[in-house]
């Protein structure tokens, strides 16, 4: 769509309706550019330049709904873009390039057949796949981040994070429910029950913090239900019975609790979004709201439309069509799901980012709930890192070029690729939750996203207010309710801890929330300021020196002051603007690193960056 192609129109037109799609445009798509008829003659390159684009285009847009292979298609493009460069300008390129076209001296015709070779960029080649490869293994793998880049580990592949998001009164937590006991709502909030954990939820049906519930799934796709009573025996049931888990996380959609869906967006490393709209109430300014969120944030978005039960036909018409649009406004492109033959199609596309799978469903009746049942049990974590972790849980996404990179490179530039590989630690464990237990001592859960960590391990936990860090022992873990030996990069979990100085005890008052835990010879150091680069979203006025917004760092969420604007005129920042700044915490420390991304945000106003470096002379 952003080329003017209207290919993915009709490729998701025909697989909304079960048909196969019109073979006049789509058949072009897997041709070279060796068989393509021969052009009418350009001296300017032109014709040949816009018949590349919109063979590239085509081939993309087919390997995009798994019409094609995508291997075959990335071949196909990567031909056809060879030849076009080749044939572009005598002095370096085309006019795009900055070269000049020698009119007097068009280049002459090759004789040979074989097409001639790319120019080298100085980087190797990556392996062709094996006409013996499947369409899984032919998968293009994403970009390398600094997780792979220094001594990384893979994330845990066998567990799937979703975020519910959506207004408030959508059916958020009832769905969950539905989703996870495998029955039906009463219409009276039945459902809803069991994900609901305070008292005040329970009277009022309003979620105010974030619940997590799990979904367990066997290789077949056929979903494990439990059938105990207590929480942490159904947990048992699914972990035992199941292959793969998918971790349903329960965010608030009242404008009050703002912060709190950010912090479980930020914190929590979701891999996809569901966005859950109400067919009765429309598109809300706070549906709005997530969903300017969850793209600024690069999540893969999926819709569910529930009760379709109580709803008239007209003003379920309305809600998606205003739906559809505010999708396209993002460049998400929604695709409707109706039958089973569209879920595996759905679960694939939306991996990419650029399609919204749409579902209706009623947990009353149950019409629909199957078909989103089966979507998520076919969902797939990224096979190297998820979609939205940086170097340690930063978001990294398509939208990466915006800070002055590109989409391969999640540093924006190089910008923290020049940072040793000592300023990464070998472990790190983000901490989101502080806990009191009797009898066991203090307990902290969070999220590992480096290296792995095993009962008896000795680590470093901080920083505190004076920027120190404290060595502590681990003494027992828990993973998804069950006790564990050990903890697999990618996997939230609960550490009880103990700390190794015995005239500096731990104690609950002194811990917070986004404190770390790192590997005793890490040497971290915690930061006062940092220099980022920013996008400005949305901003009524104008941002200037002094600014003092909140800014979600993963599981950060602490006030930062504007020091410096830098983006070579007024030094003034509005809506759709990029500079580079310089913040400053206001209040204690704490514990970030190059290359994180985080959210920034103060009333409506929201902003994205990138951090470039860690400011250590702050004054």
């Amino acid at each position: 769509r952003a080329f003017g192609c209207v290919a993915c129109v009709a490729c998701a037109r025909a697989l909304t309706l079960g048909a196969p799609p019109s073979r006049g445009r789509l058949a072009a798509a897997p041709t070279t550019a060796a068989t393509r008829p021969s052009e009418p003659a350009d001296h300017h390159g032109l014709l040949t330049r816009t018949a590349a684009l919109r063979h590239v285009t085509l081939a993309t847009a087919a390997a995009f709904v798994g019409l094609v292979p995508r291997a075959q298609a990335a071949s196909s493009s990567s031909t056809t873009a060879a030849k076009t460069n080749n044939n572009n300008g005598a002095h370096g390129g085309g006019p795009d390039k900055g070269g000049v076209q020698d009119t007097n001296n068009p280049p002459k015709p090759s004789s040979s057949t074989e097409e001639p070779p790319p120019p080298s960029s100085g980087v190797a080649d990556p392996p062709k796949p094996s006409a013996t490869t499947s369409s899984a293994a032919a998968r293009p793998a994403p970009p390398l981040t600094a997780h792979d880049a220094w001594d990384g580990e893979a994330w845990d592949a066998s567990d799937v994070r979703v975020a519910m998001i959506g207004n408030v009164d959508s059916g958020k937590s009832t769905l969950i429910g539905v989703l996870t006991s495998g029955g039906l709502d009463d219409g009276r909030g039945a459902a809803r029950s069991l994900v609901l954990r305070h008292k005040h939820e329970q009277s009022n049906g309003r979620t105010s913090a974030v619940s997590v519930e799990l979904m367990g799934f066997t290789e077949d796709g056929a979903q494990v239900v439990p059938t105990a009573r207590h929480h942490a025996q159904r947990w048992a049931e699914v972990v035992k019975g199941g292959d793969r888990n998918v971790t349903l996380i329960d965010l608030c959609g009242h404008e009050r609790y703002l912060k709190t869906t950010v912090f479980g967006l930020t914190a929590m490393m979701p891999d996809f979004a569901l966005l859950v709209v109400g067919a009765n109430m429309g598109v809300q300014r706070m549906t709005k709201e997530h969903i300017a969120i969850a793209c600024a944030l690069s999540l893969p978005i999926a819709v569910v439309v529930t009760k379709i039960d109580i709803c008239p036909p007209a003003v379920l018409k309305q809600t998606r069509q205003v739906l559809a649009r505010c999708l396209r406004q993002h460049q998400r492109m929604p695709l409707p799901v109706k039958d089973a033959v569209q879920v595996a199609c759905a679960a694939e596309s939306v991996e990419a980012g650029r399609v919204a799978p749409v579902f209706s469903a009623s947990s009353v009746t149950g019409v629909g709930v199957p078909l989103l049942r089966a979507f998520l049990g076919k969902l797939r974590r990224a096979s190297r890192v998820p979609r939205n972790a940086g170097p340690l849980g930063g978001p990294v996404g398509p939208d990466d070029a915006s800070f002055g990179g590109d989409a391969t490179d999640p540093f924006g530039g190089g910008t923290a690729a020049s940072s040793s590989a000592e300023q990464l630690p070998k472990i790190h464990f983000a901490i989101d939750g502080v806990y009191e237990v009797r009898g066991v001592g203090l307990v902290v859960g969070g999220t590992l996203t480096r290296g792995r960590v095993v009962v008896n391990d000795s680590l470093l936990l901080g920083p505190d207010r004076a920027g120190g860090f404290t060595p502590v022992t681990v003494r027992s873990i828990e993973c998804k309710r069950q006790t564990a030996r050990e903890v697999k990069p990618g996997t939230a979990a609960t550490f009880a801890v103990r700390s190794l100085n015995r005239r500096v005890p731990l104690r609950r008052a002194y811990m917070r929330k986004g404190m770390v835990l790192v590997g005793e010879h890490d040497a971290p150091k915690a930061a006062r300021a940092f220099e980022a680069t920013v996008v400005i979203l949305h901003h009524s006025t104008t941002v200037a020196e002094g600014y003092q917004p909140v800014c979600h760092i993963g599981c950060v969420r602490q006030a930062c002051a504007l020091l410096s604007i830098d983006n070579g005129r007024d030094n003034v920042l509005r809506t759709g603007a990029k500079a580079t700044v310089t913040f400053r915490f206001m209040y204690h420390v704490e514990y970030v690193l190059p290359g994180m991304t985080f959210l920034f945000r103060e009333g409506r106003a929201k902003g994205i960056g990138k951090i470039k470096r860690i400011v250590r002379d702050v004054n």
